[in-house]
């Protein structure tokens, strides 16, 4: 079984922090206020209703179903709009200056109608700088409220877009309290969001990954959307282009951050590799969140209403479907999906109990909008980190895949190519003078035969561990292949290079590189040559390869020089 682990202890701590954070943050209870218990009831509007100015006579609220104030209520959404009848439980009003607070009105106009006070009408959608709404609710003044006559409040709610609401009396200075501790709340939360998804789009366009555009777009659009279902997008932002059709702009917004999601999780969680047969749910599952935006944009009534019914049951049948896909995934290896599911979990749950909301379920759980919005806070953090994990182990990966395509696997050093190509490098660019040494083990044949190939690699092992001792961090050690090694000394001219190969073979003699007793010690021959002006690599190598050649003819343990005197060497 795969297990998430960060990189280090402090990743714990700082995830912990944070989960934290967002709880407390999240599940705070707002302000308390006077408690003054209320009993509600609510009515759709009469057929014959042609506008809100009059509520109900007696006859006609025969007809209203009453609800649980403690709770939430979610009142059904139609072109007549409701009544809803609110009552103090205690059979009186009390007296003195009070506020109906309404959390989570949703989009839509609402008309006040209190004995003795001219009728007040608001909307989260209003752009009115005097309104007194904060994100995610509305309120109305009351003053010298009347014994016991009710309170009557009309819902004309958009079509397209309900919501669960609560309904509160409390006293001014209880909700500017609260009002200015969700505000505070709301613009932080929005804050971490809008920078998380700029800096997504930022080492997307950097790095060219696609997985950081889908997180910012991801991150982005659920910002929109939760901006735009808590008012916030109208006070204290004023968009004036989202308030022409806010129910539209939250619906594309939901779809678009739905389907991006979705491919997010499945980039970034490798899920085609790990569960190679979960790639058509995953596009069946972002395209319906697609067809939902784009129905959404349709300018009649039929597609647009066809894009609200979509959206509750699209949102709990993905939420579980990706999370079981990312769990599957974590439990095959995927690390990345276990950040997925540590940061995407709490929304996906809190999103889905949101939406079973809308279907008069979990309606005491009035956290929900707070915890949503902090978990997407978490949320957009948590993945952040996990894209820059994933793109410090995909660099890592790449170093690594280069560091084994350039190193010899036996010794460790530079292989024939690598070599090569350093020394083109150092040729082309003529910035000094640069020597090469060819070296070659002594009776390396004879040492095979005799002892084995084994004997031979360790042979192998210690001339280069003996080598390395003497060389300077700048020299370059490479083997050119079999027992053959060069050595590039950038800066050192002909005579620096042989008192560096007469150090190399000193060091050798002294170690008695040997592998079996009734072997003599192993010894090296050296060949040394320095570059010349407009010299090519293959006359260089040529060179330094024919003056080993030398060494070795001239009997062995020794170095031979190339040093072409009528040639000028390279300058600095």
């Amino acid at each position: 079984m795969f297990i998430l682990m960060p990189h280090s202890n402090s990743s714990w701590i700082f995830l912990g922090v944070l989960m934290a954070l967002g709880l407390l943050c999240a599940l705070a209870p707002p302000a308390r206020a006077t408690q003054v218990i209320l009993r509600g009831a609510w009515m759709m509007a009469p057929a014959q209703q042609k506008n809100s100015a009059q509520p109900p006579d007696a006859a006609t609220a025969r007809t209203l179903q009453t609800f649980d104030t403690r709770g939430l209520v979610h009142l059904p959404r139609g072109s007549r709009g409701t009544w809803v009848r609110l009552l103090p439980a205690a059979g009186a009003w009390p007296t003195g200056e009070w506020m109906l607070v309404i959390d989570q009105p949703g989009l839509g106009v609402v008309d006040l109608h209190a004995a003795g006070q001219a009728p007040q009408r608001q909307a989260l959608e209003d752009l009115d700088q005097g309104a007194l709404h904060t994100p995610g609710q509305l309120a109305f003044r009351l003053e010298n409220l009347r014994g016991d006559a009710p309170l009557w409040l009309f819902f004309q709610p958009n079509p397209w877009l309900g919501s669960s609401m609560h309904f509160a009396l409390r006293t001014p200075q209880s909700w500017a309290q609260q009002a200015s501790g969700w505000l505070a709340f709301v613009s932080s939360a929005l804050t971490v969001l809008v920078v998380m998804s700029l800096m997504g789009l930022w080492f997307g366009m950097l790095l060219r990954d696609r997985a950081y555009l889908l997180y910012a777009v991801y991150v982005l659009a659920y910002a929109l959307l939760s901006a735009v279902s808590m008012g916030y997008a109208f006070h204290p932002l004023q968009l004036g282009w989202v308030a022409r059709d806010p129910a539209m702009v939250a619906r594309v917004a939901g779809g678009i951050a739905g389907a991006a999601s979705i491919l997010f999780a499945a980039r970034f969680a490798d899920l085609y590799h790990h569960l190679p047969w979960s790639r058509r749910l995953v596009q069946v599952l972002a395209g319906l969140f697609i067809a939902i935006a784009l129905l959404s944009l349709a300018p009649w009534a039929a597609p647009r209403a066809l894009g609200g019914w979509l959206q509750n049951p699209v949102v709990v049948l993905a939420g579980p479907s990706v999370l079981i896909l990312l769990i599957l995934a974590w439990s095959r290896g995927s690390r990345y999906a276990g950040f997925f599911l540590l940061g995407w979990s709490p929304l996906v749950v809190l999103t889905v109990c949101d939406s079973l909301q809308s279907f008069d379920l979990l309606q005491s759980w009035m956290w929900l909008q707070r915890a949503s919005l902090a978990a997407a806070a978490f949320e957009a953090l948590v993945l952040i980190a996990g894209l820059a994990d994933r793109t410090l182990a995909a660099r890592r990966d790449h170093r690594q895949a280069l560091h084994r395509a350039e190193v010899d696997a036996l010794t460790g050093t530079l292989n024939r190519g690598a070599l090569l190509t350093r020394l083109q490098e150092m040729l082309e660019l003529g910035s000094g003078p640069l020597s090469v040494l060819f070296i070659d083990l002594d009776h390396f044949k004879r040492l095979n035969d005799h002892a084995g190939h084994q004997a031979g690699d360790q042979a192998l092992v210690a001339l280069v561990r003996t080598m390395r001792m003497e060389l300077r961090e700048d020299d370059l050690l490479g083997r050119y292949g079999g027992e053959e090694f060069m050595v590039l000394l950038p800066g050192q001219s002909l005579s620096q290079a042989l008192g560096v190969a007469e150090r190399l073979l000193q060091a050798v003699r002294l170690r008695r590189l040997a592998i079996s007793t009734d072997l003599p010690g192993l010894t090296v021959s050296i060949g040394a040559a320095e570059a010349q002006l407009g010299e090519s690599l293959p006359q260089l190598l040529g060179r330094a390869d024919q003056a080993m050649y030398a060494a070795k003819r001239n009997g062995r343990d020794q170095v031979q020089a190339n040093p072409l005197p009528q040639r000028q060497p390279l300058q600095g």
